[in-house]
């Protein structure tokens, strides 16, 4: 997989999810928790996201600090996050759960998605 397209797709992805926590937090916090409820959802999604990690990463799995090696960072990070939810699907919501106790946090979290999401987008552009 081209890395610009694993980028726009990670980048559009973060977005989904950011700007919702940031602005719209309970339903989305009510909306997740319905997803992190049902363990096959989980090993799913923890699937899908092993294989799109994977197919960027047969390509080139080396880590470096100009964006190709920052994306292929963020490729190594979806790929333990989708092994995680695939094999341990407990232990990500058990983390969910520790994260997302105050405003605060979400308030961050919504934030962090956000920015990383635009980051991957100019990422994909540049690429």
């Amino acid at each position: 997989m081209e890395l610009s397209t694993f980028a726009y797709t990670i980048g559009v992805l973060e977005l989904l999810f950011g700007l919702p926590l940031l602005f719209y937090s309970k339903q989305t916090m009510k909306f997740l928790d319905k997803l992190f409820k049902d363990d096959i959802e989980m090993r799913v999604l923890g699937a899908l996201m092993t294989v799109l990690g994977t197919l960027v990463l047969v390509d080139g799995y080396t880590v470096s600090a100009d964006p190709e090696g920052l994306v292929t960072l963020m490729a190594w990070a979806v790929f333990l996050k989708g092994l995680m939810y695939a094999w341990w699907p407990q232990t990500a919501v058990n983390m969910k759960k520790k994260f997302m106790k105050s405003e605060a946090t979400l308030a961050f979290g919504g934030i962090a998605a956000t920015a990383m999401g635009v980051l991957l987008v100019y990422a994909g552009s540049i690429l």
